[in-house]
C-alpha cells in the first residue's frame, strides 16, 4: 500500500487522498447513525428556505460535502488512472461529486419525512383532560401550558382558553380543540354540566 502510495503522481495523490478522506468520514457518519449517535455538532448546515421547523439539514452539511467529495476524488482518480489529463479528471469530479452530493440531500430530505410521520399530533388531545402547568389567560389573551397525554407521551402543550377567568396551576381542563399545530384550546372541567344519570 505504500509503494503504491509513493509511486503515485502528485496529482493522483491528491484525488487519491481526497477520496479516501472523504470515504472515511462518510463511513463514520454510517456507523454513528446506526448506532443513534451524529456529527450534528460539526455540521455546517445552510438551511433551504421553508423547509419548515426542523427540517432537512441543509445541502451543505458533513454528509453532502462528503459525499461530493468521495465521488469528486475518486471518479478524478479513475479519470487519471485511464489515461485523461488533469482537466478532464477534475470535470469528471465535479460532475459525479455533484451528482453524489445530490443524492444524499435527496436521501436525507426523504428520511427526513419519515421521521416527521412518527412526530407528536396534537390533535389526538382532543377530548382529553390535562392539568395545567402555566397559567392560561382568560379570552385568549395569552398562551399557558397544559401537561396533557398525547399519543401515549405526556407533553407539556401551548393553551389558550375561551373562559372567563384565569385558569391557574394545577387545575384540570379538558382539551376542545386544536387551534394550530403547536396550540390547543382548553376549558376547565368545572365548567362542564354534570351528565344525567
Amino acid at each position: 500500500m505504500i509503494d503504491y502510495w509513493l509511486h503515485l503522481t502528485p496529482t493522483m495523490k491528491m484525488f487519491v487522498g481526497i477520496g479516501t478522506v472523504s470515504s472515511a468520514v462518510l463511513t463514520l457518519q454510517m456507523v454513528l447513525a446506526m448506532f443513534g449517535g451524529d456529527m450534528d455538532g460539526l455540521e455546517t448546515d445552510v438551511d433551504i428556505p421553508d423547509a419548515g421547523e426542523g427540517g432537512a439539514s441543509g445541502i451543505l452539511s458533513i454528509r453532502t460535502i462528503g459525499a461530493f467529495f468521495t465521488g469528486f476524488g475518486w471518479s478524478g482518480a479513475a479519470m487519471l488512472q485511464a489515461g485523461y489529463g488533469t482537466g478532464a479528471a477534475t470535470f469528471v469530479g465535479i460532475v459525479v461529486g455533484s451528482i453524489f452530493m445530490a443524492l444524499i440531500f435527496y436521501l436525507m430530505t426523504y428520511l427526513h419525512s419519515l421521521r416527521q410521520e412518527g412526530t407528536i399530533n396534537y390533535a389526538n388531545a382532543v377530548g382529553k383532560i390535562g392539568s395545567v402547568y402555566l397559567p392560561i389567560p382568560p379570552h385568549r389573551k395569552g398562551i399557558g401550558q397544559v401537561e396533557v397525554l398525547v399519543q401515549g407521551r405526556l407533553k407539556i402543550v401551548q393553551a389558550i382558553t375561551d373562559n372567563d377567568k384565569k385558569i391557574g396551576n394545577r387545575v384540570a381542563v379538558r382539551v376542545t380543540e386544536l387551534v394550530d399545530t403547536q396550540t390547543i384550546l382548553v376549558e376547565p372541567l368545572e365548567n362542564e354540566s354534570p351528565k344525567e344519570s
